[in-house]
């Protein structure tokens, strides 16, 4: 997966338009051209960093997907958590939360995931801690730790769970590759979708005013469309 991260992030806005200033400007500098690159990679930052297209980005991504409702919240007897990162954690974990809670905390809850630039990491177990602090059995609780990418988290993942149905929490932007590779081994998710980025709904001026989160959410969009390619051609070359 070492190509994939490589490739993962040279083609991300925020490198390709880094990669234009710093080589406009060194020409600048050096030799008093580079203006036109300049002005490329500023473009390319103000095109990436409104709203509107950083939502244009997103909404494939998420236009399928919406929380679960009480009544779909009986369908499963086991809540999967792909871990995503620290600030995507919290809004995943309140998720599984919002689920357990109002089902009686009788889910089984699985952590799937670690950090792959840490073998030290402890995600999980900060994870499995927020859980218990609010009031989760923490019998309930099983961590699958081993895991450094979707692909790991739904081989590992199914191992445990086996054809039993359950909901898959992840970001509404990482459900789409999610559930294609979990049922790609005949499982059977749940999509439980939270961390939602699109603003959607109706514009204001503020909206066309570049921001750096929406050049995040631009890279967080690249990076997935990036993501499903990358899995649906190692498929086709295992077929």
């Amino acid at each position: 997966m070492t190509l994939f991260k490589i490739v993962s992030s040279i083609i991300l806005p925020s490198t390709f338009i880094l990669l234009f200033l710093v080589a406009g400007l060194i020409l600048y500098v050096s030799k008093k051209k580079g203006i036109k690159l300049i002005i490329i990679g500023t473009t390319l930052y103000l095109f990436f960093s409104i709203t509107i297209v950083s939502d244009l980005l997103l909404y494939p991504l998420e236009k399928d997907y919406s929380p679960l409702t009480i009544e779909e919240m009986q369908e499963a007897d086991t809540i999967v958590l792909l871990l995503g990162g620290r600030e995507a954690n919290v809004l995943r974990g309140s998720e599984v939360l919002r689920i357990s809670h109002l089902t009686e905390n009788k889910k089984r809850i699985i952590i799937s995931g670690t950090n792959p630039l840490l073998e030290t990491s402890t995600e999980a177990l900060a994870v499995r801690n927020f859980f218990i602090n609010r009031g989760i059995p923490e019998e309930n609780i099983v961590i699958e730790g081993s895991s450094r990418n979707t692909r790991e988290n739904v081989i590992n993942v199914v191992s445990i769970v086996e054809e039993d149905p359950f909901f898959l929490v992840t970001s509404a932007y990482h459900m789409n590759r999610s559930l294609a590779e979990f049922e790609k081994l005949g499982s059977n998710p749940i999509p439980a979708p939270t961390d939602f980025k699109r603003k959607g709904g109706e514009y204001r001026f503020i909206d066309f005013i570049p921001h750096s989160y929406n050049l995040k959410y631009s890279d967080t969009a690249f990076h997935e469309y990036f993501g499903i390619i990358y899995y649906r051609l190692i498929s086709s070359s295992k077929e």
